[in-house]
């Protein structure tokens, strides 16, 4: 897993860019794009976020040369287990449906919208959340539960991998059903 991620200053160090998604599909990987602009605390998750979200994602993903109808995941990297914290998760996804569904009508094509979190983020947005359709659980906060419906599991974090150029880049340790939308440029 490469993140999208806005974050500190660090963030730019974390967006991949078009170069890099070349090497990583040249070396035989795919990619799945993540965008995450914080996301750990339940009152950065509005409407108006979830739409300022989409529109950043959206212009990541279009640099990079990702293909339409690949996901885009946003990330909820938070214990959200509350009903008042699933609520605002739900009102940013919906922010972030609002705003991909602009983006077709302008383009006549967009990309599908995707849900990083826990067990219960990701049951919880694809119970109430209509068009939200690839879901990419995190072991961490499930509870030792498996969301059934899920196209990603993340089971380890932070691992280097070394690339044909002899670069080495950390990546996140997934395992899927080929439904996660992964894509190479």
């Amino acid at each position: 897993m490469r993140k999208s991620k806005e974050e500190e200053q660090a963030w730019q160090k974390e967006l991949i860019t078009r170069e890099e998604a070349k090497l990583i599909s040249k070396a035989g990987l795919y990619i799945v794009e993540v965008y995450q602009n914080g996301g750990r605390d339940k009152g950065e998750f509005t409407y108006a976020s979830g739409k300022q979200a989409c529109e950043s994602a959206i212009e990541q993903a279009e640099s990079v040369g990702q293909p339409y109808n690949t996901p885009i995941y946003f990330a909820v990297d938070f214990e959200a287990d509350s009903k008042s914290e699933l609520e605002a998760v739900k009102d940013y996804f919906r922010g972030v449906k609002s705003a991909m569904e602009k983006y077709e009508r302008m383009n006549g094509d967009a990309f599908k919208v995707g849900c990083y979190g826990s067990y219960y983020v990701v049951k919880h947005i694809d119970d109430e959340v209509p068009g939200v359709s690839h879901f990419w659980q995190c072991k961490a906060w499930s509870k030792g539960k498996d969301y059934k419906y899920r196209d990603l599991y993340q089971y380890d974090i932070d691992k280097d991998l070394e690339l044909d150029n002899g670069n080495t880049i950390l990546v996140d340790f997934n395992e899927s059903d080929d439904s996660a939308g992964g894509f190479q440029v």
